[in-house]
C-alpha cells in the first residue's frame, strides 16, 4: 500500500510542479477534457449504435492526448480502438437501415483489429521498447481492449461496459506514469458511471422494466429498423 501511495504521490508531484508548465502537456488536457465529455455521455445511454460513436470520439480524443506526452503504446491501442468503433458503428447503421451485411465481416473486422491490438503492443513494447512502466501493465490493456472487440461483435453492451472498466483500471496507473491528469479522472469517472447504469437498470427490473435490450450485431440484419432502437426512444 506504501508503494502505490508513493506512485501516485509522485506522479502528482511531478504534475505540479514539471508538467503544468509544459505546453505539450496543457495540449494533452485540453485533449484528455474533450475525452471526459463524450466517455461519460457514453456509459449513460443504451443504444448500442449511439455509444459505439461515442466511444470512438473519446478514444480518438484519448490517442491525441496520449500522443503529447509520448504515451505511445496507449496512443497506438487508443486510435486502434478509435477505429473499430467507427467501422462497427457504420456496419450496425447499414444494418439498421436494412442494408445486408453478412455476419463474417463483423468477424473479419474483429479478428483484424484484435492483431492490430496484440502487433502494436508486442511492437512498441519488445522491439522498440518505448518507454513504458511496465510489461505486463500494457499486456493486461491490450487484453482488454480485445474483450471490447468481441463486445463489439456480441449482443448488448454488457461485455463493452466490463471490459471498458476492467481497462481504465489498469489505465489508471498508465496515465499516472504519464501525469495524464484528466485522462486519470476519466477512468474513474468511467467506473463510476457504468455503476450508475447497473444501479439503474438494477431500479428498472425492481420496477418491472425490462433492463437494457440491445440487439445483437450478428442478426441486426433480420431486424427491421425500428427494432433496433433503445429503450431510450421507445
Amino acid at each position: 500500500m506504501a508503494d502505490i501511495a508513493y506512485f501516485f504521490t509522485d506522479a502528482w508531484y511531478r504534475i505540479t510542479t514539471d508538467y503544468i508548465h509544459q505546453n505539450t502537456w496543457r495540449l494533452s488536457q485540453v485533449f484528455a477534457f474533450f475525452a471526459l465529455i463524450t466517455m461519460f455521455w457514453s456509459f449513460q445511454i443504451t443504444n448500442k449504435l449511439k455509444m459505439l460513436l461515442l466511444l470512438g470520439l473519446g478514444t480518438t480524443f484519448l490517442a491525441i492526448s496520449a500522443a503529447f506526452l509520448g504515451n505511445w503504446t496507449l496512443t497506438a491501442l487508443f486510435a486502434v480502438a478509435s477505429i473499430r468503433n467507427y467501422v462497427f458503428c457504420y456496419l450496425d447503421v447499414r444494418r439498421g437501415k436494412g442494408i445486408h451485411v453478412e455476419q463474417k465481416v463483423y468477424y473479419i473486422f474483429a479478428a483484424i483489429f484484435i492483431t492490430a491490438h496484440v502487433g502494436s503492443t508486442a511492437l512498441l513494447v519488445h522491439v522498440f521498447q518505448v518507454d513504458i512502466h511496465s510489461v505486463w501493465l500494457e499486456w493486461l490493456i491490450c487484453t482488454t481492449l480485445i474483450g471490447l472487440v468481441i463486445g463489439n461483435v456480441s449482443s448488448g453492451t454488457h461485455l463493452m461496459r466490463v471490459s471498458f472498466v476492467v481497462n481504465r483500471m489498469f489505465n489508471i496507473i498508465n496515465h499516472a506514469y504519464f501525469g495524464n491528469a484528466i485522462s486519470v479522472v476519466i477512468a474513474c469517472l468511467t467506473i463510476s458511471s457504468n455503476i450508475i447504469f447497473y444501479v439503474r437498470q438494477l431500479v428498472k427490473w425492481i420496477r418491472g422494466v425490462e433492463p437494457e435490450g440491445a440487439v445483437p450485431a450478428a442478426v441486426a440484419a433480420t431486424a427491421e429498423p425500428a427494432e433496433i432502437q433503445s429503450e431510450d426512444n421507445a
